[in-house]
């Protein structure tokens, strides 16, 4: 981390690291094997070739949290922005399987309907996500919630009990027709035209799925995006067989 009174700056190259050593080991076993095409040689080519390394920088002057991917071997750099004033506090996500916990650093944005993590992965350092956080809060003065996480309550919407499926529809659709950008509205419809008729409304369902997840993309929620696409896909696979 490179803090300065109006500028926080972290780069996390250990994922770009392990995608080297990964991709390395693999273009070297296809080396090895006697052919530079076989599936080896060229899987490890694809992950050196897209790795990445994250740059993450709170500018106050600029007042952006500005998230930086660079590919080096493909000189290709995504930009994605949001504002400071819309982070109201800090937390750490857990990520519990049979062989080991790991965790990840999240800012929590004003509205408490979800958060933007600051990296796309878990990692096993915990210690180090506890003191990212602190110099973080520290940094925009804001709540630092630690593991216990932020406080979410359900929404009036999420509380709502529709007596058809008919009025959860039009109520979604003027939620979406209000704002353009609620991509929560869009997955929570695309279920409501399912539920009414999953055969007669799968491809309008999987529209409004698809437009969620384009506009979460847009905000710079990958991992909700990449979570819309899983269900979306789903739906479609299991459409496709009936």
């Amino acid at each position: 981390m490179k803090p300065t009174s109006k500028k926080l700056e972290m780069q996390e190259k250990s994922a770009f690291r392990m995608h080297l050593i990964v991709g390395g080991s693999f273009f070297m076993f296809g080396w090895f094997s006697g052919s530079l095409l076989n599936l080896f040689t060229l899987i490890g080519l694809l992950v050196v070739i897209f790795a990445q390394i994250e740059t993450v920088t709170f500018d106050k002057d600029l007042g952006y949290l500005i998230f930086k991917h660079q590919q080096p071997f493909i000189c290709k750099t995504k930009i994605i922005k949001h504002l400071l004033q819309d982070i109201s506090g800090v937390e750490i996500q857990k990520l519990e399987d049979s062989e080991s916990i790991k965790y990840r650093v999240c800012l929590v944005l004003f509205s408490g309907k979800r958060c933007v993590a600051l990296t796309s992965y878990f990692s096993t350092d915990f210690a180090d996500k506890q003191k990212t956080a602190e110099v973080i809060a520290t940094f925009l003065n804001i709540k630092n919630y630690g593991l216990e996480g932020f406080p979410r309550q359900p929404t009036l919407s999420e509380e709502m009990q529709w007596e058809t499926v008919e009025e959860e529809i039009v109520h979604w659709e003027s939620a979406i027709a209000t704002d353009s950008n609620d991509a929560d509205a869009r997955v929570k419809l695309a279920f409501a035209l399912l539920k009414k008729d999953e055969i007669k409304n799968k491809e309008q369902a999987i529209a409004y799925l698809k437009q969620a997840e384009n506009v979460l993309k847009s905000q710079g929620y990958h991992d909700d995006a990449m979570y819309v696409a899983q269900i979306w896909g789903t739906i479609w696979w299991r459409l496709l067989k009936t």
